[in-house]
């Protein structure tokens, strides 16, 4: 399965540990991450989005054939949403004992990311048929302004699973401007079922010597709401029986949790959201041996 990952990052910490959580995922093999963008028109949110991008760059670069090379990010330009926060700032200003950045980056003006929608939309176009879902954590600007382009209902209706939004204006929004396929939206109650334990900074995180997911969170200093990470994990695991759909109304249907395994659901964050980065052999096609022609043989005669 291709993920599609768009949010507002650097709102909240939750959006840095849902996208942790797709990394581990992507490490095990369970799925693919082939679009990350940002509805939030900053810097630094797109070149923290490609800092977290190095950190697992193992486990992306495999698509690309070749080691430490990461996927572009798409940035939204309509400056709806401007400004740094501490979730961003934090991590990107740690530096070495020497002086130099702890997490270098790419990214330092608007021509080193990519246009949202465009990213998107190639993104779609990309995939085989019904193996694409994208997971939307934060506002839908940027989807919006892919249904606007040519062609795109069609593609993706052809391309895209499901769409999972963590919050259900979001899913409205997205059903009301002719979304295609199957939305599935989160439940308020989801995210504040479950919280993500601040201790892991002290525990599974701390073997990292520096993490940039865990130098986000530590900037909270609190448990963090998990309903973005269960999009994630939703989007690729939807036979996990921790989960269950309500009745659809309309094109949406509201994904809630099984009572009993939250304790489970919640080990499956940890474990994912801590995984170490895999590296991955490049994968690379293999050239075509075309067999020596004979030559041609003169008729023979009568």
């Amino acid at each position: 399965m291709g993920v599609i990952f768009d949010s507002d990052m650097g709102s909240r910490v939750e959006t840095a540990l849902a996208l942790a959580v797709l990394y581990g995922l992507d490490g095990k093999n369970e799925c693919r991450v082939v679009s990350i963008s940002s509805t939030r028109t900053s810097l630094l949110s797109a070149a923290f989005c490609e800092v977290v991008g190095r950190f697992y760059a193992g486990a992306v670069s495999a698509a690309f054939g070749a080691t430490a090379r990461t996927l572009p990010v798409g940035l939204a330009a309509d400056g709806k949403i401007p400004g740094a926060t501490p979730f961003l700032t934090g991590p990107l200003s740690r530096k070495n004992t020497d002086g130099s950045s702890t997490y270098l980056h790419g990214i330092d003006s608007i021509i080193d990311t990519a246009e949202a929608h465009g990213l998107i939309r190639n993104a779609f176009t990309a995939q085989h048929d019904q193996n694409a879902a994208v997971v939307l954590a934060g506002p839908p600007t940027n989807l919006l302004r892919v249904l606007t382009l040519p062609g795109a209902k069609e593609t993706i209706a052809a391309k895209v699973k499901h769409l999972i939004c963590s919050t259900p204006s979001a899913a409205k929004e997205l059903e009301a401007a002719g979304w295609p396929t199957p939305i599935i939206s989160v439940s308020p109650s989801v995210g504040s079922a479950i919280l993500f334990p601040s201790a892991t900074l002290e525990k599974e995180f701390a073997e990292f010597p520096a993490h940039p997911v865990a130098d986000a969170f530590r900037v909270s200093g609190k448990d963090a709401s998990t309903g973005e990470l269960a999009a994630v994990l939703y989007a690729v695991r939807t036979t996990d029986k921790a989960f269950a759909l309500s009745e659809p109304v309309g094109k949406i249907r509201q994904l809630m949790l099984e009572p009993a395994e939250r304790e489970r659901l919640l080990a499956s964050y940890i474990e994912l959201a801590t995984a170490k980065p895999v590296v991955r052999q490049p994968r690379i096609r293999r050239p075509v041996v075309e067999e020596p022609k004979k030559p041609d043989t003169p008729p023979s005669k009568p």
